[in-house]
């Protein structure tokens, strides 16, 4: 049994963990979207993302969505760590694989 059964979260928690909820989702999508561009640029013989950037994402996305899922079970100072943890990891995929 959850530890957060029977407990609600304030309203600010619940924002800040449905927008990181929100993020991880938009992750998990990228990630999908880049094995289907590195499929279509391995078939047509163009320069992809790369295999490495590939698994990476899909690396990244697993973390974020199974951080999220433990963070809406878990109450208190913990959660909501674990929702930070989601931004923390959303912002250094960005910055690593896409800004710099």
């Amino acid at each position: 049994m959850s530890p957060a059964i029977g407990r609600r979260n304030s309203l600010p928690r619940r924002l800040l963990s449905g927008l990181a909820g929100s993020l991880a989702a938009g992750v998990a999508l990228l990630a999908l979207a880049m094995i289907v561009v590195q499929v279509y640029a391995t078939a047509t013989g163009i320069p992809g993302p790369g295999i490495a950037e590939v698994i990476g994402h899909l690396v990244v996305a697993a973390v974020m969505v199974v951080l999220q899922q433990r963070a809406d079970h878990e109450p208190g100072r913990v959660g909501l760590a674990m929702v930070f943890g989601v931004y923390v990891i959303a912002g250094a995929t960005l910055w690593f694989w896409w800004w710099s």
